[in-house]
């Protein structure tokens, strides 16, 4: 009989406390304290797990930076908001407020240099761009043209970002718009005029997907190369009002929207979208930031009311079991 000192080499080791899942997959430990038992650790598919609640619920918001080192800001409460939140992994933490209160707004950036445009709020869409520096908000070049439920890559920086798509009184957008940290620019269209739809990469790498047709949804996807816009593959489910995937134009996530509430979940790869595991909460409306499809995190949104809800998305997921014998 096959002995695990045979297959690996080396015997069971006992523990005092068990290890990092991730280290530790294919592995097996005694744990001596209480309560003491035989583990193992295992890795599997791509999972959401619960984060750090939002301090203030709300709808409509937008943000930038990684699962560990997030920012989001605006949205609705349901009145506009001017709320910013900085979220470390673990807990959300109030930052200084936006000089504008606003709704569907975009931004991209990092938690310490990042930028917010357009909107929507009372009495209407807006222009307004602020910048952020870690401590402060401060109103900076205007965008050229007046919208909201706009798209952005949301991991550019906060002197060099673009943003798409979205909503004005003339109806849906197509313009696109770059930043250099002065001004705005505007650039080729994207094929597919939308609003509320999501965004991932950065101004020379960007990608653009689902959305708004008004009327209708779309599951398009598109692709910019610092150039033009190319069509690529759809998704699986035409939705809008997104989370943004953050990540880049290979690599992104687009999790829940609507128009009713789902927890649907796809995955970006470059080529194609692959359906993956639901979020806990289906919500719409929600923020989101990442690394990819590989890293990333929701927050807030609407359910049959707004929620303060985290979710936290790694790919792989890594579990510590216990060996039980009956």
């Amino acid at each position: 009989m096959a002995t695990y000192k045979g297959i690996k080499g080396v015997k069971v080791q006992t523990k005092a406390t068990d290890p990092t899942a991730s280290e530790a997959v294919g592995t097996v430990w005694y744990n001596s304290t209480s309560p003491t038992a035989l583990k193992y650790s295992i890795q599997g598919a791509g999972a959401w797990a619960s984060g750090g609640a939002f301090n203030t619920a709300r709808s409509g918001l937008c943000g930038c930076g990684t699962q560990t080192a997030a920012l989001m800001y605006a949205g609705a409460e349901p009145a506009t908001s001017a709320k910013n939140e900085s979220y470390n992994g673990t807990a959300w933490t109030e930052e200084a407020d936006l000089t504008t209160a606003r709704i569907q707004p975009g931004g991209f950036g990092t938690t310490t240099a990042a930028v917010c445009a357009a909107g929507g709020g009372a009495p209407a869409e807006t222009d307004i761009t602020e910048t952020w520096n870690g401590t402060s908000w401060t109103e900076v070049g205007d965008l050229n043209s007046v919208r909201r439920a706009v798209s952005t890559g949301v991991q550019g920086t906060s002197t060099a970002g673009i943003l798409f798509g979205g909503y004005a009184p003339s109806g849906n957008q197509a313009i696109v718009e770059t930043w250099d940290g002065t001004s705005w620019t505007e650039v080729a269209n994207v094929n597919t005029a939308r609003n509320v739809g999501g965004g991932a990469g950065n101004l020379g790498a960007t990608l653009f997907y689902l959305g708004d047709l008004a009327p209708g949804l779309t599951a398009k996807t598109e692709s910019y190369n610092g150039t033009s816009w190319t069509e690529v593959n759809n998704l699986n489910t035409a939705r809008a009002k997104p989370s943004s995937g953050g990540g880049s134009a290979t690599s992104a996530l687009a999790a829940g929207g609507g128009p009713s509430f789902t927890a649907i979940t796809e995955s970006w790869d470059g080529t194609s979208w692959t359906e993956v595991a639901d979020l806990a909460t289906a919500r719409l409306a929600l923020g989101g930031t990442g690394s990819g499809n590989t890293s990333g995190v929701v927050v807030s949104g609407e359910i049959t009311s707004l929620t303060t809800a985290t979710e936290e998305w790694n790919d792989p997921s890594y579990t510590i079991k216990t060996v039980t014998v009956s």
